[in-house]
């Protein structure tokens, strides 16, 4: 078989496979099954075997219990023997549900809890199955080439991660050639979650971002599981090489490109980063002290609608291709690999955005006072 690009990607990921195959049966011994009456409530948190349950598995079986997130608090303003009524009455509603789970890798935690039912009767997805999917979809797909660019395993999330490029796909996004993009799929899962979306490249700075408001996305807790189903995503997305968000970001960049960004719009993605972990990006990229010279008052503190109409002279383009860069260069911006993620989605919720705050303004008019 001739070596290609595609070929050379399933090897590298069959080689990946074999890693996070390895780490799952080293962490097997980490998983958890037992019932909702097995749950106990101590210091206001939900606790298996002595092991509290991760703020995420709590919400999820909160949420299950239709109870809201702060119900545990109660158990701090209650006397022990009304919380001892309160908390058996919960701890005996759907009492026979059962629960898949794992212990963090540090063994003090109970995390990525979801919950057994007809529809994903054995705890859902085998991750060595989807992998087996993408290989049989790239090597029958109609694309020219696939390269793979990015793998990753979330050993704590038990998610894998996969970015697949089109080699032979190049976006002229202002039709002059002096920005051009590439196209290609993100697929992430887990033992419960299942997703593939378009994943876009800028290849003046190889900034990258993914397109979560288009693809598809799964929860087998939630939804039905159909192997056959995710057979045919992949098939669709990677087999027949679907693009159709590529049209849809030329719109979207001309739209950014001919619009700035609202004071509030800068501080909804400031507020993604913490002075502790992100000190020198909010310096760098977020630094306020401009504005605060030019509107003559801590922006911050000033109403959310007021931040809607303040113009921050930063061109919408730029400010989202800043996101990307800072999401898609962690050994040169420092960003731990979770939030660099989390930013390549938070990004194109920008991109994408239908209308930006500066077009709601209402224009200037003159009033004539005669009648």
């Amino acid at each position: 078989m001739e070596k290609t690009l595609t070929s050379q990607a399933i090897l590298d990921l069959q080689d990946f496979q074999g890693k996070v195959v390895e780490t799952l049966a080293e962490n097997e011994k980490n998983n958890l099954q037992f019932f909702f009456g097995d749950l106990v409530i101590e210091d206001c948190k939900l606790k298996i075997d002595g092991n509290p349950l991760s703020e995420e598995s709590t919400k999820t079986v909160l949420a299950s219990l239709r109870v809201k997130n702060n119900f545990l608090d109660l158990q701090k303003k209650m006397t022990e023997e009304d919380w001892e009524t309160v908390s058996h009455k919960l701890q005996s509603i759907n009492a026979s549900q059962q629960v898949f789970a794992r212990k963090s890798s540090t063994g003090d935690r109970v995390i990525n809890l979801h919950l057994a039912n007809k529809k994903a009767p054995n705890g859902g997805i085998e991750i060595p199955e989807i992998f087996s999917l993408i290989y049989e979809s790239m090597v029958e797909s109609s694309a020219n080439d696939y390269y793979l660019t990015d793998k990753y395993f979330d050993e704590e999330k038990g998610k894998v991660s996969v970015t697949l490029m089109h080699n032979d796909k190049d976006l002229d996004v202002f039709g002059n050639q002096t920005d051009m993009w590439k196209t290609g799929k993100r697929i992430t899962w887990s033992g419960v979650d299942f997703g593939v979306h378009p994943f876009f490249e800028r290849l003046v700075c190889t900034n990258g971002n993914v397109a979560r408001q288009y693809g598809f996305s799964t929860n087998v807790s939630k939804s039905k599981y159909n192997f056959n189903k995710i057979k045919s995503i992949l098939e669709r997305e990677i087999l027949h090489a679907s693009d159709t968000a590529s049209a849809m970001l030329n719109d979207a960049a001309r739209h950014l490109k001919n619009n700035n960004v609202s004071v509030r719009e800068l501080l909804q993605y400031k507020s993604f980063f913490n002075e502790e972990d992100h000190g020198k990006i909010l310096e760098k990229y977020f630094d306020l002290s401009y504005l605060n010279k030019v509107y003559r008052c801590d922006i911050e503190g000033m109403h959310n609608i007021w931040k809607s109409t303040a113009d921050t002279g930063k061109n919408a383009y730029d400010f989202f291709n800043d996101l990307t860069y800072i999401a898609s260069h962690p050994k040169e911006v420092a960003i731990s690999e979770e939030s660099r993620r989390a930013l390549q989605i938070k990004a194109s919720d920008l991109l994408f955005r239908d209308t930006l705050d500066l077009e709601l303004l209402a224009p200037k008019v003159t009033f004539s006072t005669s009648k």
